[in-house]
Parts: structure tokens; sequence; C-alpha cells
């Protein structure tokens, strides 16, 4: 038996009603006190925000940012080439016919009828401001983005902490990653080491099946290590995988299964299953996460297979893509004959509109991602359209897939 601990409590003494009155009182009034003191310094700070006459921005909310900018104040704001960016003045309704945006350099920058700014190449150019009794200024510098030297990867998994990698990658001091595969939410989340030496840093999510919840084919909790590697491996069934890692016996990380050893060879209607439990007890991933843990996961490191809600997931679940059974290919294979290589998402309905002022436009623009599947819900609208002024307005859509693909394209509104 364990020890029983007795912990002795004393009586609380009685305080008089006259005390317990005279110490709500005194609450009350320190609460109104802090309450102050916090309003003060929020106001204080908003203040200085406002009259702030060069306020910098390195890193522009481009698709979502609303700029006001104060009468006869100066700002200054540095965006790179192909950002959008959208300034604003606190005018009244009346004085909009007045209103109007113009570009000291518009092959720098462009700006539209409501203030839509469009970075086209590197260098510096002014926004001015006018309006009735109204006038200021945005000085903009636009520069080029850095170039990506690394190939793009086209995959839905999560991906952060980098840099922490890439410092424990310098240290070496241990095995770089440790794996864990949750197979009730069928995620695999990779992890970087602390400070510590644990890992406990999360640095890359996947989308897998694992096994079905049988006695047959379910796969196995428990902690294993990475044992052996081979670019192609035949699977039960008479079918193949691509980039296995074994981790225990004959369960491994594989491609979904191919009918034979050849890339476009893959068997679609299994594909469309990721992320559903559906594997005969290994973990399957798109091509572009298995060759992922091929490349990077070493021989020897730690694996762990639980079986848990989403909230042991750090990262979170990627979606899974489906795509069209007639093409046997997965959409993230490197090689350069996959035909998804080149498919881009699609935005449809896009075309140049013209409304009377006053009047509501509505434009029905629809969307469809690299593997053809319906996107609308992420389509992105970016512009600044005012009803009530009369004006030419750029308005640009668009949508980014779970691969990580873009599509983008632009109309113009004009207000009559």
């Amino acid at each position: 038996m364990k020890e029983m601990k007795v912990i002795r409590k004393r009586r609380p003494k009685r305080r008089s009603k006259a005390y317990q009155k005279r110490k709500n009182i005194l609450l009350c009034i320190a609460m109104i006190l802090v309450a102050v003191i916090l309003v003060g310094g929020v106001c204080t700070v908003y203040f200085k925000f406002m009259m702030d006459s060069d306020i910098q921005t390195d890193k522009p909310e481009t698709e979502t940012t609303l700029s006001v900018i104060e009468n006869g104040q100066t700002t200054s704001l540095i965006l790179k080439t192909g950002d959008i960016y959208i300034l604003s003045a606190p005018v009244k309704e009346d004085a909009l016919e007045s209103l109007e945006f113009k570009s000291s350099d518009k092959k720098v920058l462009t700006v539209d009828s409501g203030g839509r700014v469009d970075a086209k190449k590197a260098g510096k150019a002014t926004v001015k401001i006018t309006a009735d009794n109204y006038s200021s200024e945005c000085k903009i510098t636009v520069k080029e983005p850095e170039a990506d030297k690394k190939a793009t990867e086209y995959t839905t998994a999560y991906i952060d902490n980098l840099d922490v990698v890439e410092e424990n990658r310098e240290n070496a001091e241990q095995n770089l990653y440790s794996v864990i595969v949750n197979r009730r939410t069928n995620t695999v989340t990779v992890y970087t080491y602390d400070e510590e030496g644990d890992y406990t840093v999360p640095v890359r999510a996947m989308v897998c099946s694992c096994g079905e919840f049988n006695d047959e084919n379910i796969t196995p909790t428990g902690e294993y290590s990475v044992y052996f590697k081979s670019r192609w491996h035949a699977l039960f069934g008479d079918v193949y995988g691509q980039y296995i890692t074994g981790f225990s016996g004959h369960y491994l990380f594989h491609s979904v299964p191919y009918k034979e050893t050849e890339v476009d060879a893959l068997k679609t209607e299994e594909f469309n299953k990721l992320g559903t439990n559906a594997s005969q007890g290994c973990v399957r991933m798109l091509v572009a996460d298995t060759k992922w843990i091929y490349d990077n996961i070493e021989v020897g490191t730690s694996v762990e297979v639980i079986d848990d809600t989403s909230s042991a997931d750090a990262l979170g679940t990627p979606p899974s893509v489906k795509i069209d059974t007639s093409i046997p290919w997965d959409p993230t294979d490197p090689s350069k004959n996959n035909p998804y290589s080149d498919k881009l998402p699609v935005i449809k309905g896009v075309k140049n509109i013209t409304v009377k002022k006053n009047s509501d436009f509505d434009s029905k623009v629809e969307a469809v991602d690299s593997c053809g599947q319906d996107i609308s819900e992420k389509i992105i609208t970016t512009g600044n359209v005012i009803t009530n002024k009369t004006g030419k307005y750029l308005v640009t859509y668009s949508v980014t897939d779970d691969l990580g693909k873009t599509a983008q394209k632009t109309i113009t509104v004009t207000v009559k």
C-alpha cells in the first residue's frame, strides 16, 4: 500500500460583514484603476501608430491589406514584384468622385481608381492620393523577390521549423529525425530534436493510409526503427511500391500500389483512398512524401506507431487529393513524363465587367485544381471596387490547390 498523507487545514477566521463590504469596495477601486491604465496604454500606442509619418512594412499581406492614409500623412511601403497592396483614404461619400490615386512611375507600379497598387518591377515610385480638402502620399519601394534555388516539390505535406532542422544538420549530434505514425488519423509526423535532444520539434506532416482495422491488416502500434530501403519492392497482392522504407518486418512506408514496376501503372482506385485506413498494414503515402522519407530518414531512425486522436498530430492532418481514375499517375511523382507536371488549377468564368454607378456586380467565377477537382471555395478575390464612384478597377482571382499549385486571373471592372 502507498503511504497516505494527511493534510490538516486550519479553520478560516470569520470576518464581519462590514469588513467584507470594505474589502469589496477596495477591490472594485483597484480594478477600475487597472482598467484605466490599460485603456490609456492602448490609446497611446494607437495614437503613436496613426501619427507615425514613416511606417514601413517588410512583409505586406498582399491579399487582404487595406491601408488607410490620414490627411497630410506620408507613409512608406516595401513591396516585391507581383505584390498587390490596397490603399484607401478616409474621405466622405460626397467627396468620392474627386478621390484620385496617381503613380509617379507606372513602369514600377500602377494604381487603379480604388487604390489598388500592383508592383510591376524593381524601383521606387510615389502614389499621390487627392480629394476635396485631402492630400496624402505613399512612397513605395519595389524589390525583386529572392530566387528559390530549391526544386519545386508538389505535395500536400505541412512543413515547419526548417531553421531548426538546418541548425541540427550542422551539429549532427544524433539522428536528425524521429517519425510518429498515427494509425487512427492516417497521419505521419516527422520531428527533429530540441535543445535538450528530445524529438519535440515537428517539421513535416504527411497524409497516409494505414492498415484497415481488422485482425489481418491492422498496422501494429509500437516502437520500431528503420532497417532497410529499396527503390521498388514487391507488395502483397502481386503489386509493387515505390520508395520503400522498412521499419518493422514486412511493415513499410511506400507509395500507393502499382500493377508493375512502372511509374505509369498506378492503381488509381487505391490512390483515391489515401487518408483512410485502406492498406494491408503498411503505410501508404504520396510518391513525393515516400520519396522524402526515402531520401531523408536514415537507417536506425526511430518510428513509433500510435493510435490516438488528432490532438496528437502536432501539425495537423494534410488533405488527400483525388485524381481521374483514367490517368494512372501519382500527381506528385517527380518523373519528367508525368502528365500532371504541367497541369495547373484553372479559373473559369473570368471576364471584364461594366456596371452602372451605385449598382452591385456579381462575377460567377469557379476553379478546379490541377487534378480536375472543384476548388471554387478556395478562390481569393483581391481588389477594391467603389461602386458609387466612376472609374476602372482591377479585381484579381487567385487560387492555390492542395498540391501548392497556383493560378491567377485579373479582370477590369468599369463603373459608369
